[in-house]
């Protein structure tokens, strides 16, 4: 990978384009500055700005849009769809090889057709891995002329761009654009309400997007005891029927009232307490006592020194929609033939939790005529404690879920999942419940087959060994019940040699560990052959595109150490990071390598490394690598596992955790 930038820059030097000389003029340094102004986090998820990446993908029907800032070494992915993995998992690339740095440069569009036919990137690295051939970027630019990022949309197919649809995109960059420059504004208002009402009349951002905007939004202060209101907008006023002197330096909690649900109450509050975003629908009150239904965002506005200093809140009133939903239901249950085609198991109950009428799934069931349930109380057909309680909070929070076996007439307990939702009339009573019901037998008998195949696989993994020259501990932790990741090792005696790999495959499941399983087997079958750790990396590519649907792959890192010389021979497809341990101190590596199952085309390069006697090497999947990279690395064999293990053990972990610790005796 490395040789590859080497030989992309030199093409972009030869066309007058270098890429170090132009981090140091006056200009990017301004343009840095002003980036660094405005005090963005860079990769964390925001709302506003993965609805552009999202309209941007299907209004141009591309496989990938990316929202990015470039600083002065990387380009930080703020929002992305579509993104490769490990693209998406790094969250950054560097500067080097980015196609949106040539926007810094022109400081105007850039569309690249078929970036294979393009002198300019048909070397980059991303071409030659097949994830990219279209590009097209426009410059995200400040109102004072700094271009601090792009909004490009790239598919691994040669594609063309007409005006028109370019001009389409420079538009949802200068929505990007705005709602930067809106929240920055934000985030300067002062504490004072005639500071934020003269902000709002100067500013027009704020004008268009606030004052006059068709949503209700809130200011409150966040340093202020019980996270007083400082502003609202006409649009506050309109909703709720309260004018600006009636709720400044209240609480929003006014809005709450007796049938609002408690639980999205608390899940507010914490939010609020934890001085975090949240999205939620709430029943409220407006001021002459009628409900609606409101669908919030809060969102906090931190300071330069990411101090949180006010809330901002948005409201939509989602009424009309809720009660069509209402509508739809009654609808469905009204009509027999529609009632009884759905594949659950529904029934409709009374305020009082009595049977009214059920689709004909409850017969297949129970066996019961529906005369005879009709006789009956839902009650009487789940084994629950307090079917009364399930009514009441049902009720109170508008729906609810649970587990609870479906009794039948020979007294059989049929595991069942529960959603109880409520219904009301038009007058906002509450008129009744309907029972939806899943069969789950098939499902829990899936997961006692899936996690006894995890313990097989995790059988088939080989211990940890200790031989006169050399050992090795292995680590491996499943974030669900298979894994996506394998290792394996194999010692060849004849060459006193020592064949190592590390596989991690693209997703999770049981697809995701079958593959694995075949990977790890070609290793296995490739491992003494009279190869290079390069072609035999290049088999198991070849051997395995049969195995991987379009667009999935495998990562792998694979060394050939010879236990004579301490020469080792690896090549990096995928897995780029791996630590190893000389003369005492622990040093981290990166090394680019093309994916594997992407195409039969791909070549690989191979390094060398050299290990000594107690020299150790560390090989790691990214769901531990990403953590390891973020503590201080011990510079001993058995603390670097035991640091390993830890990490590998973290319960909230989303990602299977595999790795290999090798050390030379």
């Amino acid at each position: 990978m490395k040789n590859q930038i080497v030989k992309w820059k030199e093409k972009l030097n030869q066309n007058g384009i270098n890429l170090i000389k132009f981090g140091k003029e006056k200009k990017e340094n301004e343009r840095i500055k002003a980036l660094q102004d405005l005090n963005l986090n860079y990769t964390s998820s925001e709302q506003n700005f993965d609805d552009i990446t999202e309209l941007a993908q299907n209004l141009f029907q591309v496989e990938m849009a990316l929202i990015s800032f470039i600083d002065e070494d990387y380009q930080w992915f703020k929002s992305g769809v579509g993104l490769p993995d490990e693209l998406k998992d790094q969250q950054y690339t560097s500067r080097d090889i980015s196609f949106c740095e040539h926007l810094i440069f022109d400081k105007k569009p850039i569309i690249v057709k078929d970036a294979y036919e393009d002198e300019r990137f048909s070397n980059h690295p991303l071409v030659t891995q097949g994830l990219i051939r279209f590009y097209a970027g426009v410059p995200l630019r400040l109102s004072n002329g700094h271009i601090i990022g792009s909004l490009c949309i790239l598919d691994s197919k040669p594609q063309t761009i007409s005006s028109e649809k370019l001009i389409q995109l420079e538009r949802l960059a200068n929505w990007a654009v705005s709602e930067i420059e809106i929240k920055q504004k934000l985030d300067n208002l002062s504490k004072q309400q005639q500071h934020i009402n003269e902000l709002v009349k100067k500013n027009t951002y704020l004008t268009a997007a606030i004052d006059h905007s068709s949503s209700s939004i809130i200011i409150t202060d966040a340093n202020q005891d019980d996270n007083p209101i400082i502003y609202v907008n006409d649009a506050f006023q309109k909703l709720t029927g309260y004018t600006k002197d009636e709720v400044i330096g209240r609480n929003c909690g006014f809005l709450q009232g007796a049938d609002t649900n408690p639980d999205t109450i608390r899940k507010i509050r914490e939010a609020i307490r934890e001085k975090k975003s949240i999205h939620t629908e709430i029943l409220n009150y407006k001021k002459d006592g009628q409900s609606f239904w409101n669908e919030l965002t809060i969102n906090p506005v931190d300071d330069e020194h990411g101090e949180i200093n006010y809330f901002i809140g948005v409201q939509h009133d989602i009424s009309r929609r809720k009660a069509v939903e209402q509508h739809l239901i009654q609808e469905v249950f009204e009509q027999d033939h529609l009632f009884n085609s759905l594949p659950e198991l529904v029934v409709m109950l009374d305020v009082n939790g009595n049977i009214k009428k059920s689709n004909n799934r409850l017969h297949q069931f129970t066996e019961y005529h529906e005369l005879e349930a009709l006789t009956r109380t839902f009650a009487d057909f789940l084994n629950v404690k307090d079917f009364n309680k399930l009514v009441k909070e049902t009720f109170e929070q508008g729906q609810t879920s649970f587990e609870a076996a479906l009794i039948t007439k020979n007294k059989e307990y049929l595991p069942f999942q529960w959603s109880l939702l409520a219904l009301k009339s038009s007058d906002g009573s509450h008129s009744g419940i309907v029972a939806i019901g899943e069969d789950i037998r098939t499902k829990l008998q899936l997961e006692k087959e899936v996690e006894y195949a995890g313990k097989m696989q995790k059988e088939l993994l080989q211990p940890n060994v200790k031989t006169e020259q050399y050992e090795m501990k292995f680590l491996h932790h499943a974030s669900q019940y298979v894994s996506g990741d394998s290792y394996g090792y194999d010692y060849n005696e004849e060459n006193n040699s020592l064949f190592i790999y590390l596989v991690d495959v693209m997703g999770h499941g049981v697809a995701t560990a079958l593959q694995t399983s075949t990977i790890s087997l070609l290793f296995k079958q490739i491992a003494r052959e009279n190869l290079s750790v390069k072609e035999k990396v290049e088999w198991v590519n070849q051997a395995c595109m049969p195995i991987f649907p379009s667009s999935y792959f495998a990562t792998a890192f694979c060394a050939d150490i010879n236990l004579s010389t301490g020469e080792v021979n690896y090549v990096a497809a995928g897995i780029n990071y791996f630590a190893y341990g000389k003369n005492g101190q622990i040093h981290e590596n990166k090394v680019f390598g093309p994916l594997i199952g992407i195409s039969t085309d791909m070549s690989f390069e191979e390094h060398t490394l050299h290990l000594d006697a107690g020299d150790s090497l560390y090989l790691l999947t990214d769901g531990l690598y990403e953590e390891l990279h973020q503590t201080d690395l011990p510079n001993q064999y058995e603390k670097m596992y035991d640091q390993l293990k830890n990490l590998s053990e973290n319960q909230s972990r989303e990602d299977d955790a595999t790795a290999v610790c090798f050390r030379m005796l």
